[in-house]
């Protein structure tokens, strides 16, 4: 999972791609407001799908599948729905082109690590046994 994120900001980058994420899930919710009458089973998936997108939880593949239904709710609404899944459809792409970033459950999984190299002038007992 970790080869779907190229990086993790934080700060200000990481505030806008959390706005990204806000703004993909709650247009895609306005989006699907036809499906909850006709198929309450599949409005239950989607909003579980916005809120884990909203979390950022596998934001990637999410964010593909926002951009799905985003593409259903064109399709079924024959164009009624266009204002929000239009909204919808780019900003997921965009989300799941760039990742979740810093204020996310996958920052948290899979974040940013360091690695601590031996140093081989430091005294033995500072340096690691393999």
């Amino acid at each position: 999972m970790q080869r779907l994120f190229s990086m993790f900001p934080v700060g200000l980058p990481g505030v806008g791609l959390l706005c990204l994420r806000l703004t993909a899930a709650l247009s895609l919710c306005l989006a699907t407001q036809s499906t909850r009458i006709r198929f309450p089973a599949l409005a239950w998936l989607l909003e579980i799908l916005c809120f884990l997108l909203i979390i950022g939880l596998a934001t990637p593949v999410l964010a593909s599948c926002c951009v799905v239904a985003g593409a259903y709710a064109l399709i079924s609404t024959d164009g009624a729905a266009w204002r929000c899944a239009g909204i919808a459809i780019p900003v997921a792409i965009a989300l799941a082109l760039l990742g979740p970033g810093g204020y996310s459950v996958d920052a948290r999984m899979f974040g940013r690590r360091s690695v601590v190299l031996n140093d081989p002038n430091a005294p033995p007992e500072r340096r690691d046994r393999t």
